[in-house]
């Protein structure tokens, strides 16, 4: 958690940077979170052809980069690799909207195929005593079930797919399991949710890797 902060206080700020300094002038109106979800290997991100975020590890991320509306295209590459050798993953023409948030993720399809995925988060206000949660599944795996201190969240999540569900602020335990199953399959983890904060929690990994969670957390106020 500790090497997660500080990427996305430090190299947040280089990202911002590169992107900006390669996109048209204009106000920096799009929020863009960015989390790495493909197990087993180191990568950099190459932003309009420059290197944006280096030695980006699975499980880690980078949050509230604000960047100008428009399109961005996104190539990720080894840790060893410049931005023009070969790309694990390439994407073009990412659409970054005016005002809105929104979260891309390097991740697995449920066959194991590298993918990149560009997520639009929630963040109205919340009214008092209460968060907003968003579980993504984006591990290699089919449907699951997700559960929050022993309760069902949401029933037959499939990969790529987001549920979100207004919850009163406490302390969490949630975990996804196998449809039909109630044991665990992902997680558990231990989630603080704050009053006033929009949660992402990102389901990641991989059978042989193992899965994991890895959170964003964007504080969107009380009405």
């Amino acid at each position: 958690m500790g090497k997660r902060t500080m990427i996305g206080s430090v190299v947040a700020a280089a990202l911002a940077a590169t992107m900006i300094s390669a996109a048209p002038a204009s106000a920096a109106d799009a929020t863009l979170n960015v989390v790495h979800g493909i197990p087993g290997v180191d990568v950099d991100v190459c932003v309009n052809g420059a290197e944006a975020i280096s030695d980006f590890n699975p499980g880690e991320v980078v949050t509230g980069v604000a960047l100008p509306a428009g399109a961005y295209d996104v190539k990720i590459v080894g840790t060893a690799d410049e931005c023009e050798d070969a790309a694990i993953l390439e994407v073009s023409d990412i659409e970054l909207a005016s005002g809105k948030d929104f979260t891309a993720v390097a991740y697995l399809t449920e066959d194991g195929t590298p993918t990149l995925g560009l997520f639009t988060n929630k963040v109205r206000a919340l009214s008092p005593k209460t968060a907003r949660l968003q579980v993504r599944h984006t591990a290699e795996a089919g449907g699951v079930n997700v559960w929050a201190n022993g309760a069902h969240l949401v029933n037959g999540l499939e990969n790529g797919d987001t549920a979100t569900a207004r919850v009163p602020k406490g302390i969490y335990a949630a975990w996804a399991s196998l449809p039909g199953d109630f044991q665990p399959v992902i997680g558990p983890a231990v989630l603080k949710l704050r009053a006033g904060h929009a949660y992402q929690v990102y389901a990641w990994g991989s059978p042989t890797a193992g899965f994991a969670f890895a959170v964003v957390d964007i504080d969107v106020g009380i009405r």
